[in-house]
């Protein structure tokens, strides 16, 4: 006697957030070290910091503006050429840089910053060796001229972390040397020029976001009568963040006695049945705290075995007999 749909698809099991009480003390101490700039050179006027706003693990990318201001003293016409690094506070970190987890304990989220929309031109540091990013800009005389300069910022996809917000701390530096006339300057003077920094911040969330991927059906497949029990399993797929507990909790059905769990057939009889936690079919699988599954996430797919049972009874009507059970995701 098959049992069709005991189990909804994904999008029909309820889903909660619950909020976790603030139970850990704040693992880092940020420091903001003041603007500096050179005379006679470029300096930054503003820079704006980095948000990602919530990511999983597929990643994702931002972008940001610094915009700077170039200083003239002479007559004549200036070249500068305006090179860029990006030199990591805290943490530590290029190729890839990480950000860290506000909270206890500490864990890291990876992600790069770029100097081209494509993402392919990594922006090092003073010290990492990767290749200057460098702008050029020409001055016609005495004076300032201003002007900006985009970049973009990646967090890539199939990281595993706790769900939580993350910061890091970076140090723009400009350095720009220059000469007169149009020719800009050697990228090897990057490293003598006159340099300038501002301070900004990389933000991101990793979501807690608990789902179930999939659920089978549990199919006692057809008997004669029901003389002896009949066992059946299905399995429950759920996917949550790193250090997410979670609870499943199943329904008792559309047509329970009580707690017990019945499917209905022909003319309204019913074939008595039960979901069990354990192989050995002694733990129920109920709805309440008590009676459900717990767990803690681990960034990937989790699988649970239902243990089912058909009890031994008398059958009044031939015919299928079938149920639904609400699947409950708790997290």
């Amino acid at each position: 006697m098959p049992m069709n749909n005991l189990f909804p698809t994904p999008d029909r099991a309820r889903r909660w957030l619950r909020t976790l009480p603030v139970v850990a003390m704040l693992a880092c101490v940020w420091l903001m070290p003041g603007k500096a700039m050179a005379a006679n050179s470029c300096w930054f006027s503003s820079l704006s910091n980095v948000s990602f706003g919530t990511v999983g693990s597929g990643g994702g990318t931002s972008s940001g503006t610094l915009n700077y201001i170039c200083q003239n003293d002479s007559p004549a016409q200036r070249t500068f050429r305006i090179c860029l690094y990006v030199n990591p506070s805290l943490p530590t970190g290029v190729a890839p840089r990480r950000l860290i987890r506000q909270w206890w304990p500490v864990e890291y989220m990876n992600y790069d910053l770029y100097s081209d929309p494509a993402m392919t031109q990594l922006i090092g540091s003073e010290t990492s060796g990767h290749a200057v990013q460098s702008v050029v800009r020409t001055t016609s005389s005495t004076g300032q001229t201003t002007g900006s300069i985009p970049f973009y910022a990646r967090i890539p996809a199939g990281q595993t972390m706790s769900a939580d917000s993350y910061i890091a701390q970076n140090n723009f530096v400009l350095r720009a040397p220059s000469q007169g006339g149009t020719t800009a300057p050697a990228t090897s003077l990057c490293a003598s020029g006159p340099q300038a920094s501002d301070y900004f911040e990389v933000y991101a969330s990793f979501a807690n976001t608990c789902y179930i991927s999939a659920a089978t059906d549990m199919d006692f497949n057809s008997v004669v009568n029901l003389a002896t029990a009949r066992n059946q399993t299905s399995t429950i797929s759920l996917r949550c963040p790193n250090n997410t507990a979670w609870q499943v909790a199943l329904s008792y059905g559309n047509n329970p006695t009580g707690t017990t769990r019945r499917m209905i057939g022909p003319a309204s009889n019913y074939v008595t049945y039960h979901l069990f936690q354990d192989s050995a079919r002694s733990i129920p699988w109920g709805n309440t705290t008590s009676t459900d599954v717990a767990g803690t996430g681990n960034n990937a797919t989790q699988t649970l075995t239902v243990y089912g049972q058909v009890p031994a009874q008398a059958i009044n009507s031939a015919g299928t007999y079938s149920d639904t059970i609400t699947i409950t995701l708790t997290y």
